[in-house]
Parts: structure tokens; sequence; C-alpha cells
């Protein structure tokens, strides 16, 4: 592979959701850990999952799906990816995300990738982008901003 091929790919990880999937760049992700018992609260909004313990933190788990308006999906195969914050300044400085099964690495060329807009109700959301990647509907989460809205949201 030459330098220029090279540097047309980006190392992603696929987060598969029910209807499509998030990608995240590698370098975002701190872990995969196996979907477990989460901490619940009162007057969480529906799109927060709740809290778990990880690496001696308290980690926000966010459901991704119920923040685009879809059901969750439930699965045996599900994980929590765990991201970083990518703000230096967020309260939290990662994030966990509910994968609908087992995320996989995705070496994705700029020559796959099909821009498409975002769905007029979804504007609003911390989406950077909507992709098509290799035919597959995709979504490019803005995680700082994911980490604001967290940070309004009383976690304890």
């Amino acid at each position: 592979m030459s330098s220029a091929e090279a540097a047309a790919e980006i190392r992603c990880i696929l987060v598969p959701l029910d209807r499509q999937a998030l990608l995240l760049p590698n370098a975002a992700v701190a872990e995969i850990v196996d979907f477990h018992r989460l901490v619940s609260m009162q007057g969480l909004p529906d799109w927060v999952a709740g809290v778990t313990d990880w690496r001696q933190r308290r980690l926000p788990v966010v459901r991704f799906e119920r923040l685009l308006g879809e059901p969750e999906a439930r699965s045996q195969r599900r994980r929590i990816v765990v991201c970083h914050a990518l703000d230096p300044q967020a309260k939290r400085p990662f994030i966990g995300l509910v994968s609908s099964a087992i995320p996989r690495l995705l070496r994705v060329h700029a020559g796959l990738l099909e821009g498409r807009p975002l769905a007029e109700d979804w504007r609003e959301l911390p989406l950077h982008a909507a992709l098509t990647v290799d035919g597959r509907e995709t979504l490019i989460p803005d995680l700082p901003a994911l980490a604001q809205r967290l940070s309004e949201v009383d976690l304890g």
C-alpha cells in the first residue's frame, strides 16, 4: 500500500445499532466491554441507560437509538463502547454507548464514503454527519456535544 493510499484510509470502529450504525475513529474508543447491569436513576432522559463503574469511574451509558427517536434493540450480543469525550473541559471524560451487537474494526477508504443529508428531526442531535459506508447507513456522533448534553443531566 502506498503512502497516499494509507493516508486515504481511516481505521474506524463500526458500532451497530438496530437500523443503522455509528462510525467512530478507532482512537476515540477506549475499550469495548460486555453489557452488564446499569444503575438507573429517577428522572433520567430515556436516552441515558444509566451509569456503571468502569476503571474506578462512574461511566454514563447512552442509548443512541433513543436519541434518534427509535426503539432500542435488545440483543444478547449487546456491548458498551467506552469512548473518549474528546473535550478537555468535559465534566465526564468518558461516555459509554450501547451497541446492539459486537462492534467491529473497519478500514474506511475515502472512495467508499458517500455523504447524505441528516434527517430533519436529527439536525439538533449530537451528530457530525450521516454517511453511507460500503452500502450501510452510518452516523458519525459528535462526542463533545454528547458530553455537553450529559453534563446537563443529573447523574448523581
